[in-house]
């Protein structure tokens, strides 16, 4: 399993996190939309001069986009994505994580079943055909209901996935966003096939970055994910004010269960 760590691919942190033990960095997909071609190029260089892939970027759209409700208009989402895509390509990503809470929050008032179906048509429709063009996939990331109110749980996210039934849109399970909805592992066993991604980070600690004497159990959640045969990439998403020190911590306590875990 290659472990990475979430950064502002544009901060100095970046540069330094192969030196910390990161397989990867996981940026920023909607920090592209006020970069040019150029900015991208000249950027993209001197990350792989220090020696960091960036296969994965998250935050697919800003906040100021409204995917959901009356005001949902996609052919937005089409420009966007036909502008920014090919810079993400550039740093070479191949997964795009779509959380973006405040985009896909769904209005007060607005059927929430119909708010569904926009996602799916989103998804099916425009994410889908635009990343499949590029040999990405867009894994959906359910988002706790303090931060989203739809897409909350892993099961939910999962029933769109089925419902887009392409296979540019897969499943991102994110450990802290799973915790706080009190979600069981033994769910994980569905999703074999269909699991994209992954991020972790401490519930329990208000979003630290795994540490060996945080308290936390994070065993069983490796466990699943061998038990399902996964094989992707799982990212370091939380508090990284500790700086350096703590991600390099982090990232070798991760690698560590992901060895006992047989990943």
């Amino acid at each position: 399993m290659k472990i990475g760590c979430c950064v502002s691919l544009w901060e100095e942190m970046a540069l330094q996190l192969p030196a910390a033990g990161a397989d990867y960095g996981e940026g920023g997909f909607s920090s592209l939309r006020d970069k040019t071609l150029e900015q991208v190029k000249s950027r993209a260089s001197q990350l792989a001069g220090a020696g960091l892939d960036t296969p994965v970027m998250n935050l697919l759209f800003p906040g100021d986009f409204q995917l959901t409700g009356p005001q949902a208009e996609f052919s937005t989402v089409d420009r966007y994505l036909e502008e920014n895509l090919p810079k993400a390509a550039v740093f070479g990503v191949k997964t795009l994580v779509f959380g973006s809470g405040g985009a896909r929050r769904v209005p007060e008032g607005f059927p929430q079943e119909e708010a569904f179906a926009q996602l799916v048509e989103l998804c099916r429709d425009h994410i889908a055909p635009a990343v499949e063009a590029q040999g990405m996939v867009c894994c959906l990331e359910p988002l706790q209901r303090g931060e989203c109110n739809i897409l909350t749980s892993s099961q939910e996210a999962f029933q769109l996935v089925q419902a887009v039934g392409r296979p540019g849109v897969q499943l991102l399970v994110d450990l802290f966003h799973f915790d706080l909805e009190q979600e069981p592992l033994s769910v994980i066993s569905r999703y074999q096939g269909h699991l994209g991604h992954c991020h972790i980070a401490s519930a329990r600690n208000h979003r630290l970055l795994p540490q060996p004497w945080d308290g936390e159990d994070y065993l069983p959640f490796f466990q699943a994910l061998q038990s399902i045969g996964y094989t992707g990439r799982l990212s370091l998403e939380g508090d990284t004010r500790g700086g350096l020190w703590q991600a390099r911590s982090s990232l070798a306590y991760v690698k560590e269960l992901a060895r006992q875990a047989g990943l």
